[in-house]
């Protein structure tokens, strides 16, 4: 994953990618997530409402793929990273 992320998002600014947590404990996502070396924003299980992923039903470690207005465009990784490259 992280290597997909810096060959494909990384060197796009109108991609994001955004690591929906499972964890409840801010603590505890965070220090996982340093020590897989995600980079990006992480937003915990209690806030997916608050900012729109409750509506994705995602479930820990799925990959959506969703475009600026919210719509859903895969749910396989390798797909979802196949669209991304080719928007360069």
């Amino acid at each position: 994953m992280l290597e997909k992320y810096r060959q494909h998002v990384l060197p796009n600014p109108e991609i994001a990618l955004i690591h929906a947590s499972c964890d409840e404990v801010s603590e505890d996502a965070v220090k996982w997530a340093y020590k897989v070396g995600f980079t990006w924003p992480t937003v915990l299980w209690p806030d997916w409402e608050a900012v729109g992923l409750g509506a994705y039903g995602a479930l820990a470690g799925e990959m959506f793929l969703v475009d600026h207005s919210g719509k859903l465009l895969t749910k396989d990784e390798d797909e979802a990273f196949d669209m991304i490259a080719s928007l360069k």
